[in-house]
């Protein structure tokens, strides 16, 4: 699935977290998932990167980087649990989700970039990104919002992504050795990291063939279906 919302279908990579979250729990839920994302981060780099639209890409750097304290400020002090925050997630994602199949049916014109909802939905972005690696709906409904094609959609969500997982890295190194709440890293998780990449590769390959094949009107539904499925299963206990 990550795989997929990588090459074809953003989005469809948050049914994963659910699936981690039985197999892992607390910090150690986003620093298993971390280098799975960036496996497949690096295939979307290089196979949409002359699609990004930079002229967004630059207008979140801030804001990104401003959720990202907040990010680094909740796990300080929430330690290892993060459930407040899934049904906080989980409820936002499904009203931007909302909106934006509103905006779809009464077919309304794509918005123009603007400067608040830069800071809205990259704060948002970086925030959710950080703490549990389920930006995709927020940075989804961002770009949907705007009226980019696919590969628009693609190319500047595929920057956007590999950017902000490099620069987790040395903050979660930084959190696990310095706070409470234990590592986010550790010997075998990422050896179960190593076992499923080449699952990693199937979803990127198998992505890159489906892409070419989905009309786009149907690629802007399974993103919004894909996003609420994955904010649902936040919600649920």
């Amino acid at each position: 699935m990550v795989g997929l919302s990588k090459t074809a279908l953003p989005g469809a990579g948050l049914i994963a977290t659910p699936i981690l979250a039985t197999v892992v729990h607390g910090r150690l839920l986003p620093g298993t998932t971390l280098p799975i994302l960036l496996t497949a981060d690096l295939f979307a780099v290089a196979w949409y990167r002359r699609h990004a639209r930079w002229d967004l890409l630059r207008t979140l750097v801030v804001f990104v980087a401003l959720g990202f304290a907040a990010g680094a400020l909740f796990f300080v002090a929430v330690g290892s649990s993060t459930r407040v925050l899934d049904v906080t997630i989980g409820i936002t994602v499904l009203v931007m989700v909302a909106a934006q199949a509103w905006r779809m049916v009464r077919r309304s014109s794509p918005a123009e970039p603007s400067a608040a909802a830069a800071a809205g939905y990259g704060a948002a972005g970086g925030f959710t990104t950080f703490v549990s690696n389920t930006a995709g709906p927020v940075m989804n409904t961002f770009l949907l919002r705007l009226g980019l094609d696919r590969n628009e959609m693609l190319g500047t969500s595929a920057w956007f992504y590999f950017a902000v997982n490099l620069a987790k890295i040395p903050v979660y190194l930084a959190l696990g050795h310095w706070s409470d709440g234990g590592a986010f890293f550790t010997g075998e998780s990422l050896a179960y990291d190593a076992v499923l990449v080449p699952a990693v590769l199937v979803g990127v390959f198998a992505g890159r063939r489906l892409l070419h094949r989905l009309p786009q009107g149907l690629f802007l539904v399974l993103v919004l279906v894909f996003s609420a499925g994955g904010a649902v299963k936040l919600l649920l206990p």
